[in-house]
């Protein structure tokens, strides 16, 4: 049983793209007044306050006194946690989901981890992984085999605005990637880190929502938006994949996460080709196929001898 808590994590994590694409093309064929009532204002107001209050509650600690007693550098590297993770990121992520087919921007972020490594090297003075330079070989030749072969990773220069989103999440979350590995030393709450972020990010998104559109923008009370945003998106996919993560952080090795990390961006492009119908060609297969060895061959490989 204690294995379905990782199948799940794959599984919930990676239908995430795939339902919020669907949902962007239903709300552009259900527009209202002209505008599409699906947007990242609404969408990661609800998921992003979803998460912050679980968080908040689960590790009820004094958060307040935990923050009067933070270093000016530790509070500065948390408010940029907040921009990066719970702003930018996403953000740009919706952004390039909305000009760009699911299994393109699914392959594209595998740039997250070579990006982390480089950032991480010039930034916190860390050395790099293991085998790095057969890691980055691995993805870049996957991500030349899908432009080359596969129909599904086209990039025309009409699909140059979703790129530069793209490129411009990878590089958000690799930021935020590095301000987490810095505050781990902290050892702050949950609360803090990943509660009190979120609701941020909550807030300025609703407070684009309200800028932008109003405040009927953020409920909708037709059955496909309430179940889409809120039941499966906001409840299921992002609250459920932070839940799964945590629980099998906390039962299996970082192995086996990595592994289960990984095997959501094939449940994402399994489910883009059968539900959104997009191409899945063998040229798309190779690509997806080199780059998930890119990123798990240090695992594949085995554990490196221990300096003597």
């Amino acid at each position: 049983m204690t294995a379905l808590v990782l199948i799940g994590y794959s599984v919930v994590s990676g239908l995430r793209s795939t339902v919020l694409k669907g949902l962007q093309l239903q709300g552009a064929a259900h527009a209202i007044a002209g505008e599409n009532p699906i947007s990242f204002c609404n969408v990661f107001f609800l998921s992003q306050l979803m998460i912050g209050m679980a968080l908040l509650v689960a590790e009820p600690v004094d958060v307040g006194r935990e923050i009067d007693g933070l270093r000016p550098r530790v509070r500065l590297a948390i408010a940029a946690d907040a921009f990066f993770g719970c702003f930018l990121a996403p953000l740009a992520f919706y952004m390039a989901l909305d000009q760009l087919a699911v299994i393109t921007q699914t392959l594209l972020f595998s740039l997250t981890l070579p990006a982390s490594a480089l950032l991480a090297l010039w930034w916190l003075k860390e050395r790099l992984p293991e085998r790095f330079a057969l890691s980055l070989a691995l993805i870049l030749m996957g991500l030349v085999v899908g432009r080359v072969f596969g129909s599904g990773l086209g990039m025309g220069m009409d699909q140059l605005p979703g790129l530069l989103w793209a490129l411009l999440a990878v590089i958000a979350t690799a930021t935020r990637n590095c301000l987490r590995r810095q505050l781990v030393a902290q050892h702050l709450s949950r609360g803090l880190t990943g509660g009190v972020t979120n609701l941020v990010g909550a807030l300025v998104f609703g407070l684009f929502a309200l800028l932008i559109y109003g405040p009927q923008h953020f409920f909708l009370l037709q059955l496909w938006w309430v179940v889409g945003v809120i039941v499966i998106y906001g409840l299921t996919l992002s609250l459920g994949t932070e839940i799964l993560r945590q629980l099998s952080t906390a039962r299996f090795s970082v192995t086996q996460v990595a592994f289960a990390g990984s095997a959501s961006v094939v449940v994402t492009v399994l489910t883009a080709a059968a539900v959104l119908h997009e191409p899945l060609t063998p040229g798309v297969l190779a690509s997806l196929g080199l780059i998930l060895l890119g990123v798990l061959q240090r695992h594949l490989s085995g554990p490196s001898p221990s300096p003597s």
